[in-house]
Order: structure tokens, then C-alpha cells, then sequence
């Protein structure tokens, strides 16, 4: 190769390594954890505002971890009121979803395969209601609460007898789209 050649090519390499430099700069800095750059799991500030240095809470943890989120209610045979168990596990429920305001739940009501499909459908739908106008009760906003039934077809537990049917009877919490 030429040394002509060579200064040019040069120039080239320079001229390109000058340019990329130069549109890098005006490219937003993000985080390697995506959780702190906002494109990770629904973050709010931990006793403050955003910038003020505190913490955040994971949203997802509080409320859609199975351990320690919200607990699933569950239901006496061909019944949607509401049990004294549930209404203690629905207090629970409502100080976990008043740390995360705005954040939309979905409460899916289900059956034991007992029953027609339509008639599991509606009753998984009085569920689901039930659940939601209790929420509502406690001062949680009907804006963050959606129903959603779906009736016998995703069952807790397979088996047909009071064991299994007594974990599908239920209503539980996930996070709408």
C-alpha cells in the first residue's frame, strides 16, 4: 500500500473515531442494573421523592412475590362472600397495594371444576368482584383494580376432591399489563 494510501486511510479511521466520540456524548447514561435506569421491574421512592438519595422498593417484590406479596383469598363451595380468613388476609392485602399507588392489579377469580363452564365463569366473576369492592372499601382506588374470571380452567391444585377443590376456589393477584 501507498503511503498515500495510508494517509488516508488514516484520516479515514480518525475522522470516524472523531465522529462516533462526539454522537456518544449526547447518548443518555444508563445504568447496568436496569432496575435503576427505569426499564427494570415498577420502582417508587422509599420516604421521598426521586433524586433524594433513598432507597427504592421494588413493587413487583411487595406485592407480586408469592412468599411475602399479595395472598390469594379463597372461597366456600358455590359461594362469593367472603370468608373471616379472607377479610384478614384482604387487610393485609390493602396496606401492601397502598405502597404502591397507581400500580394496576388484576384480580382473577377461579373455581373447582364442579359446576357447568358458564356457570364458573360467573362465579369466578362474583369473586373477583367481591374481592375488588371489599379493596375498595379499605381505600383502595377501583382505578387500580380490574377483574378478570377464569372459571375452572387453571386450577391450583388437579384432583377431584374436597383438597384439591378447596385450593381452586380462590381469587388471586396479578400484575395487569
Amino acid at each position: 500500500m501507498s503511503a498515500k494510501w495510508k494517509v488516508v486511510t488514516y484520516s479515514i479511521c480518525v475522522a470516524l473515531a472523531v465522529s462516533l466520540a462526539a454522537g456518544c456524548k449526547h447518548k443518555k447514561q444508563t445504568a447496568l442494573n436496569p432496575e435503576m435506569d427505569g426499564t427494570g421491574p415498577s420502582t417508587v421512592p422509599a420516604g421521598g421523592t426521586e433524586g433524594t438519595g433513598q432507597p427504592t422498593l421494588n413493587l413487583d417484590e411487595i406485592l407480586f412475590n408469592p412468599a411475602t406479596g399479595l395472598q390469594t383469598v379463597y372461597f366456600d363451595y358455590d359461594s362469593a362472600s367472603l370468608r373471616p380468613d379472607a377479610l384478614a388476609t384482604l387487610s393485609q392485602d390493602a396496606d401492601k397495594i397502598k405502597q404502591a399507588p397507581g400500580v394496576l392489579i388484576q384480580l382473577a377469580g377461579h373455581c373447582d371444576e364442579r359446576g357447568t363452564q358458564e356457570y364458573n365463569l360467573a362465579l369466578g366473576e362474583r369473586r373477583a368482584l367481591s374481592v375488588r369492592n371489599h379493596l375498595i372499601t379499605l381505600g383502595i382506588p377501583a382505578s387500580q383494580l380490574v377483574t378478570i374470571s377464569y372459571g375452572e380452567e387453571f386450577p391450583a391444585a388437579m384432583g377431584s376432591n374436597e383438597a384439591a377443590w378447596s385450593q381452586n376456589r380462590r381469587v388471586e393477584f396479578n400484575k395487569a399489563q
